[in-house]
């Protein structure tokens, strides 16, 4: 029994492992990324992301958990100096996060900007993650997903490590970033990931790195009394799960 998976792949039952076996790694016909010269400076998209089981960090950044969950957003990325943004929604059947990310690697900060009960807070924190950046991935074949021609990428998670099986559908007429699928591997729970992209475009947009006017003055999560309120608490420690999944 097979169960369609993105709409490219099966998972079958019996072996709880994606059969990636149809990927064609014959032909080697790889058009994008050929050289780091052909990498992109970043990217801008919106996305939607999935996730059955999959494997993420746990508490406090040690060791890993699963988690499932639905979250969608736009998500606009600089590799070249290394910051991001991210406009998310996030539900897990138990928790809906409505927020913003800024992310800036020079200065490791973040900034997390949330409303709750219709007031805007933005809070400044050490930055808690890695900016990814565009490296570590091995080109293992070609594939369809629909009628578009893609490469096929392997990477690495740059969180979940040696526990994550990434990869990545890159359109081969223009180098878009199309779909990412993760796989557990060498833990005893199967899981996995899906994220689609949409209006996908190869550089970042700076104007969405300019932080707004609430947050040039903004609270410390280690001094504000409105931590105590559980729901803002809650809403700051979660973060958009697209920063902990993508092979970068």
């Amino acid at each position: 029994m097979t169960i369609a998976f993105n709409c490219c792949k099966s998972l079958n039952i019996d072996t709880n492992r994606i059969d990636y076996s149809k990927i064609d790694n014959s032909l080697k016909q790889q058009q994008c990324f050929v050289s780091n010269s052909e990498f992109p400076s970043g990217y801008q998209s919106e996305y939607i992301q999935f996730s059955f089981n999959g494997n993420f960090p746990g508490p406090n950044g040690k060791g890993v958990q699963q988690l499932s969950y639905f979250e969608k957003g736009f998500i606009d990325m600089d590799f070249i100096d290394e910051q991001l943004f991210v406009d998310y929604f996030f539900d897990d059947g138990h928790t809906q996060s409505l927020g913003k990310l800024w992310g800036f690697g020079g200065n490791s900060t973040q900034y997390i900007g949330v409303n709750v009960n219709g007031t805007e807070y933005c809070f400044e924190q050490p930055l808690m993650f890695n900016v990814p950046t565009f490296k570590g991935l091995t080109y293992i074949g070609d594939y369809e997903i629909g009628s578009i021609q893609c490469d096929v990428f392997e990477g690495t998670s740059p969180v979940s490590g040696n526990f994550t099986k990434q990869i990545l559908f890159v359109d081969k007429s223009d180098c878009s970033f199309i779909s990412s699928n993760g796989e557990n591997i060498n833990t005893p729970i199967s899981g996995y990931t899906v994220m689609n992209l949409y209006k996908f475009q190869s550089s970042a947009d700076p104007s969405y790195f300019q932080l707004p006017t609430i947050c040039l003055n903004p609270l410390s999560t280690s001094q504000s009394s409105l931590l105590k309120n559980h729901q803002i608490k809650k809403l700051i420690q979660n973060l958009p799960k697209i920063i902990e999944h993508y092979p970068f």
